[in-house]
């Protein structure tokens, strides 16, 4: 009988779903991400702020990239590649630019009630790139220790 691997591959694309707008989808992803995580050896609490940037990713992606529409599709990838592990979020939305997004942490925005996901997702990873040519994809990208 074959050995099973207990270990990650360097390089691999561990999940690639596509989903419909929805926030349902959220409790199903929640688990796998949390799995990939573990097995990569990241801490709980690590874990919990990995996971809230991918949910902040996702709620952007289904509210305001494909702004809940049925018929518009996300997708949801996790990537390890070398030392890092990469959630990859695509929309088909119409794209936004980044940086005219308002600084959550102005005086003028302290006390607004949204507006604070893209500085969560860049406060709790390593790095978090958008492409905006066809929707808006996001990658979060967390260092992980490499075990070889």
């Amino acid at each position: 009988m074959p050995e099973i691997p207990t270990q990650l591959p360097r390089e691999i694309t561990l999940v690639e779903i596509r989903f419909n707008s929805s926030l349902a989808i959220l409790d199903m992803i929640q688990p796998i991400t949390n799995k990939v995580c573990d097995q990569l050896g990241f801490d709980e609490d690590s874990q919990y702020w990995i996971w809230l940037a991918t949910q902040e990713a996702l709620n952007n992606a289904i509210k305001h990239g494909n702004k809940f529409d049925p018929n518009k599709k996300v997708l949801f990838g996790l990537q390890v590649d070398g030392g890092e592990f990469r959630i990859i979020i695509q929309d088909e939305g119409e794209g936004f630019v980044v940086d005219e997004v308002p600084d959550p942490t102005r005086k003028e925005n302290l006390l607004k009630t949204s507006g604070r996901g893209i500085f969560y997702m860049r406060s709790f990873m390593d790095r978090v790139e958008y492409n905006t040519d066809k929707g808006t994809k996001v990658t979060l990208v967390k260092r992980h220790q490499d075990e070889s």
